[in-house]
């Protein structure tokens, strides 16, 4: 009896999840190509509606990730605002603050296949615009599209975490870099000093993405990398299949087509994965503060129970 109730669960949750994935692609059809943002988001989700057994609605936990949500957005938008602030503070201060800056420009040319022209040789329009489209949106949606899983999937804490170990966290350490450490894009220092003729590779996204002055001269260590590698390390602990190897996949390319349009040196990598490695780790350290671990360790005992109760209910 037990058997049969949980295949007719499982039966149940795939014909949801079809229902659901077909009605995600029809959003994704029928949104304006204006809105490739949304359409993107779109995409993200259907890698979270096919995890649909690993959901959990315990009332609880829905609250609490609501909560936690709700500050994990205002953190962000209060990183967004840090962003445009500095951006707008360097339009009146070129020169770093206190009038100082480290000029690396020639070390990242001098460097060895530094500028990734090695991985240009395998471009084609297609590949073009889909590390544009990965890059552009990215870096933005795919924590946030992880959070909305965490929120689905019970677990609360994660929230918390990917806050911690996200742009919140990584703005606020990167700041430094951004005052005394001036280095630019590939593709800019290539045209100035090789003569090429490179186009800015995501020029029609900078006004949406950064409207105050495109930050050509940040680019160690890559915060898409940095991003893209904390989502790699959350993922890489999900159970559920098509979230895990999703999101792994598709943050791996983010790193890929940081060197691949252009934008970031190798070294500019390397450094985003060390700054990532070192957030996520920074979180869990933030975590295992005494107050937040306790509140957290609350959270877990509760979903054991509820678990145990579920399993209950399911034999009898």
């Amino acid at each position: 009896m037990f058997l049969s109730t949980q295949a007719k669960t499982l039966v149940k949750t795939k014909y949801v999840e079809l229902i659901c994935v077909a009605l995600l692609i029809l959003l994704i059809i029928m949104t304006p190509p204006e809105w490739e943002r949304m359409e993107f988001l779109f995409i993200l989700l259907i890698p979270i509606v096919l995890s649909a057994k690993h959901f959990c609605f315990e009332y609880d936990k829905l609250k609490k990730s609501i909560v936690y949500t709700g500050i994990f957005i205002l953190t962000s938008l209060f990183s967004y605002a840090l962003h445009i602030w500095q951006l707008t503070w360097e339009l009146t201060h070129p020169n770093g603050l206190f009038g100082w800056q480290i000029k690396i420009d020639p070390l990242l040319y001098a460097i060895p296949f530094n500028d990734g022209m090695w991985l240009r040789q395998f471009s084609t329009p297609v590949l073009d615009d889909l590390f544009v489209l990965i890059y552009a949106h990215g870096f933005v949606l795919c924590l946030f599209a992880l959070v909305i899983y965490f929120i689905l999937s019970g677990q609360p804490h994660k929230i918390v975490h990917a806050m911690f170990a996200g742009h919140f966290v990584q703005y606020l350490l990167i700041l430094p870099f951004h005052f005394w450490v001036d280095g630019h894009q590939v593709w800019l220092i290539q045209n100035q000093v090789a003569g090429t003729q490179f186009a800015d590779p995501i020029e029609g996204y900078r006004s949406e993405t950064e409207p105050i002055v495109p930050s050509l001269n940040h680019v160690f260590p890559s915060m898409h990398t940095s991003i893209a590698t904390v989502v790699i390390m959350m993922a890489l602990r999900e159970a559920a299949r098509p979230v895990k190897w999703f999101f792994v996949s598709l943050n791996a390319a983010i790193i890929i087509s940081t060197v691949y349009l252009g934008i970031h040196w190798v070294v500019d990598v390397l450094g985003g994965i060390i700054f990532g490695i070192f957030t996520f780790k920074l979180a869990e350290r933030i975590m295992n503060i005494t107050w937040i671990k306790n509140q957290l360790r609350l959270e877990k005992d509760r979903a054991v129970m509820t678990t145990e109760t579920h399993s209950n209910q399911l034999s009898q």
